[in-house]
């Protein structure tokens, strides 16, 4: 098999024609295990309290709380079954996941957070636990949920979860962004790949596609120099390896047939539409492991929550976008005979407080509603031991600031919920405890969704 360390250094060393036969020689590869995890971060803290809402009696304390953001019980897309002790809804953008939900293909995981150990409402209030630092902040929780390991370390768990795996298991693009923030995707040692999915398959005036085109050898040659000069040496090196993975992502882009399914015409799902397409791709040339990292922002609505403009959409337009998305993703990845292949994750760096803000929507809080999407995810539950007293100055109100707001102390670490997917990907519980040192901390170390 042809690894990506063999392909640069071919990169590095062959003519044009050479790497055109590496290239033509990984296509030939068949992977006899494959695993890619996507991970769709929602940055800017997405309100989950009015995604998952509860629609038995529970229902009114929520309509109370939240009189100016409650959304209609009636809106709400029914989820069978009971779930740590209440009858749940998904709202109207939710209702494409609903189906997913009721096909055992989408799980949720409900009030996970940043979390160091395990914490009790009484321990957090009397301050006799360690808590991540700068509860409520973007970018240090942020950065906290993706496995950042601090200002001497910082590596993501993709990162790390790669680090330790066998070199012949991270043989083509490993560690994939398609991120402005890509804490999660960032090892010690293994390379990182950004992918652009409105690069196409121009480099510029290079058609990566035409290997006769002058614009493409001259790029080739220019990162094959070689010079005495460190600056131009390293300059040559990362050329290089851009080059290649943009071949690699050009020539994913032309592999088989199309995705199927509506994905929404905006970023995220332009991402997800190239991303379903380079899955195919990455696992027909004999790719092993993958994890891929995808934003998609605007979630932090203190203002205008439930607009429907055009110019300046609400998290029901925004959510409802990234919903029918990762619908048309699930079924592209189907299609494309990977079903078993395939877990997607969704994820925020926080939630939002129960109280309404003053302009109309809410403000940073801490747990979240998170989801796991795919063939392998034991789907069609709610997972948790209890569910948020949706009440401000309730029993599980963790509110920083007074009055109370409504900010939920999480229940799950976002540690927990990294491990159920990087025992997935192959790890054992001993590298996983050194991916995220945290768990150890935990008598439970995975929640079970796998």
């Amino acid at each position: 098999m042809i690894n990506r360390r063999d392909f640069l250094a071919h990169a590095g060393a062959v003519s044009l024609s050479g790497i055109a036969a590496t290239l033509a020689s990984v296509k030939n590869v068949q992977a006899a295990d494959y695993k890619a995890l996507v991970v769709v971060f929602l940055s800017g803290g997405y309100d989950g309290n009015n995604v998952l809402v509860p629609l038995d009696g529970a229902y009114n304390d929520y309509l109370k709380a939240r009189p100016s953001l409650a959304l209609p019980k009636d809106s709400f897309v029914s989820l069978s079954g009971t779930h740590i002790g209440h009858k749940f809804g998904l709202s109207p953008a939710n209702r494409a996941f609903a189906d997913l939900f009721e096909q055992k293909r989408v799980a949720v995981i409900a009030n996970a957070g940043a979390l160091v150990q395990p914490t009790t409402m009484a321990q957090y209030k009397s301050n006799s636990v360690k808590l991540p630092p700068f509860l409520g902040s973007h970018a240090e929780q942020e950065q906290w949920v993706q496995g950042w390991m601090g200002e001497e370390d910082t590596s993501g768990w993709g990162g790390r979860t790669m680090d330790a795996m066998a070199s012949d298991m991270k043989n083509f693009q490993p560690l994939v962004a398609m991120a402005r923030d890509y804490t999660a995707v960032v090892g010690r040692s293994t390379s990182l790949s950004l992918a652009n999915s409105g690069s196409g398959a121009r480099w510029g005036m290079a058609d990566l596609a035409d290997p006769t085109s002058i614009a493409r050898q001259r790029i080739e040659w220019a990162s094959r120099l070689q010079s005495g000069n460190v600056y131009e040496t390293e300059y040559s090196r990362s050329l290089r390896s851009a080059y290649s993975d943009t071949v690699l992502f050009a020539q994913g882009q032309s592999y088989g047939s199309a995705p199927v399914g509506d994905f929404a015409d905006v970023q995220v799902g332009r991402d997800l539409r190239y991303l379903a397409r380079n899955l195919a791709y990455a696992k027909q040339s004999g790719a092993r492991r993958q994890i891929y990292l995808v934003q998609d922002g605007g979630y932090d609505t203190h203002t205008d929550q439930l607009s429907t403009s055009t110019n300046n959409p609400g998290l029901e337009t925004r959510i409802g976008d990234v919903t029918n998305s990762l619908v048309a993703f699930d079924k592209s990845i189907q299609a494309y005979g990977m079903n078993n292949d395939v877990i997607t994750v969704v994820m925020s760096e926080f939630g939002r407080t129960l109280d309404p803000a003053a302009g109309g929507g809410s403000d940073h809080a801490w747990g979240n509603h998170w989801f796991a999407m795919g063939g392998p995810i034991k789907g069609g539950v709610v997972y948790g031991n209890s569910f948020p007293t949706l009440q401000t100055g309730g029993v599980d109100d963790a509110s920083f600031w007074q009055p109370y707001r409504g900010q939920w102390l999480p229940q799950f670490s976002s540690d927990q919920f990294m491990a159920d997917l990087v025992g997935w990907l192959g790890l054992t519980p001993a590298q996983t405890l050194s991916v995220m040192p945290n768990l150890a901390n935990f008598a439970t170390r995975t929640i079970g969704y796998i």
